[in-house]
């Protein structure tokens, strides 16, 4: 008994010193399903341009994540596992699992695909609410919008030139 007790302290003590190893959890969301005029009851993965049946699941690779064909009502929907958004303060924290995701000899599956952080003692990882996501896309869409503008308008004077 004495032995169980000494090993528990002793692995505890261990563990406090590791830094801990953090990461978003989970992320899961919803997506309207891409399916085919000739099938409509399966689900299209446009990544691997596949018909899949109600419940199978399928790889997102060359991204890193899973997507599952479920049915919801009468329409079907694209249940996306992925990494989550990238962390606001990740620049203070290491990828612990770097080497293994820069290799060039392996694929790897969700999750082990996912970068694993270790931060120093007193940072916790701070990740972009659904608000700020929300901001940076439609920031980065009137960016591509004003681009598209901006290259037919130099198109349209160098025709007329």
């Amino acid at each position: 008994m004495k032995f169980v007790l000494i090993a528990c302290l002793g692995s505890l003590a261990l563990a406090q010193q590791e830094p801990a190893l953090q990461g978003p959890g989970p992320f899961i969301r919803d997506l309207t399903a891409d399916t085919l005029r000739d099938f409509p009851d399966l689900c299209f993965s446009s990544t691997n341009f596949r018909l899949h049946l109600e419940n199978q699941s399928w790889s997102l690779f060359p991204f890193c994540g899973r997507a599952d064909c479920v049915k919801k009502g009468d329409n079907f929907v694209e249940r996306v596992h992925d990494c989550g958004p990238q962390p606001k303060n990740g620049a203070d924290c290491t990828i612990s699992n770097l080497a293994e995701l820069q290799r060039n000899d392996t694929i790897l599956e969700y999750p082990a695909c996912c970068p694993k952080y270790t931060c120093p003692e007193g940072i916790t990882l701070q990740y972009p609410t659904e608000k700020e996501i929300q901001a940076e896309i439609e920031k980065q869409t009137q960016t591509a919008l004003q681009a598209a503008k901006e290259a037919a308008a130099a198109r349209e004077s160098a025709g007329s030139a």
